[in-house]
């Protein structure tokens, strides 16, 4: 029996969105970072929409902003990218950015947002506690909302009817750690069952899916004219579980009665590993085999009962320095 591959392991990977392990565990790496933005929706006298955005981070110092122009069927008319952004001390705000003509790239000439920001209440904090295979990153968010009182806005071609509900403020400070472990590893299960057809009940068909102990079920009865459903979960940590489901009219979407359903998992066979190695990088799957007996009954007297092949599925991702040296 072949094990299923651990879905996008190897995509995550290549996209960058797994951090490469380094070559022992390293101290956790420390983020401190404040985001300060500004975000702007305004109205013109033309009848077109001005959205503009500017952000700066104290990571490593950047500020910048960006404007475009649309029409109310959303067409895009110009737009500029690569503005400057300056957030003072005094809680001033003010930013340039160049605009071009969106078909032609022909500059249009510069446009600019003026404005004095407003702490609106005190800064709220979020204790930030998250898991990426066997590395944890913990700490804190503190957001703190602010005000903006709009001052002149300029673009060019247009007369903005600027409003000082036309903008939002925020500054988001970041403080949190991130563990480094030698080896990243990551984990993957799924719990699936083939789609059978429920004997004893004409029309009907159940499937089992997703991730133990939580298991999704799915009960379709379909006679070619009045089609019907039930589906929910169930919990299933051991070998035994049942509950209870509307069951539904496809056609109408109402309720017509309900399903009662019972799940009992019988180990069928031996399990079944697999484990590939390629540049550093170990992907092992287990597959243990089941035989499921499941029966079904609906308020209006109707029964059934499918026995069901299903499998558990298990997947690990290990990913070691090796696999970030570019040797093979």
């Amino acid at each position: 029996m072949k094990v299923r591959p651990l879905l996008c392991g190897f995509g995550l990977l290549a996209s960058g969105l797994i951090a490469a392990p380094a070559a022992s565990a390293d101290s956790p790496t420390r983020i401190l970072n404040t985001i300060t933005s500004v975000s702007c929706v305004f109205e013109t006298a033309q009848g077109d929409y001005v959205f503009f955005g500017a952000s700066s981070t104290t990571l490593d110092g950047t500020s910048g902003s960006y404007m475009f122009v649309e029409t109310p069927d959303y067409n895009m008319v110009s737009e500029g990218y690569g503005g400057t952004a300056v957030f003072a001390g005094n809680g001033s705000f003010t930013a340039e950015v160049l605009l071009h003509d969106f078909d032609t790239q022909e500059p249009l000439g510069l446009a600019s947002v003026e404005a004095v920001r407003t702490s609106l209440a005190e800064p709220v904090t979020e204790e930030l506690q998250e898991r990426s295979g066997n590395s944890w990153t913990t700490g804190t968010v503190t957001t703190t909302d602010y005000r903006v009182d709009v001052g002149p806005v300029t673009v060019p071609g247009y007369t903005v009817l600027a409003n000082d509900d036309d903008c939002t403020s925020e500054v988001i400070t970041f403080d949190v750690m991130t563990t480094n472990p030698a080896a990243a590893i990551y984990g993957d299960s799924d719990f699936e069952s083939a789609i059978c057809v429920l004997e004893g009940f004409p029309n009907g068909q159940v499937a089992l899916s997703q991730d133990r102990p939580n298991v999704r079920y799915d009960v379709v009865i379909d006679d070619g004219v009045n089609p019907q459903e039930a589906e929910g979960f169930l919990h299933l940590p051991g070998r035994t579980a049942g509950g209870t489901a509307p069951l539904v009219d496809l056609v109408t979407e109402q309720r017509i009665g309900e399903l009662t359903i019972n799940v009992e998992l019988r180990r069928i066979g031996t399990r079944s590993q697999e484990s590939d190695t390629f540049d550093g990088i170990t992907e092992r799957g287990i597959v243990v085999p089941y035989l499921a007996t499941i029966t079904v009954s609906t308020s209006d007297g109707r029964s059934g009962v499918a026995h069901c092949y299903a499998e558990d599925h298990t997947n690990k991702l290990i990913i070691r320095p090796a696999a970030n040296d570019g040797g093979h």
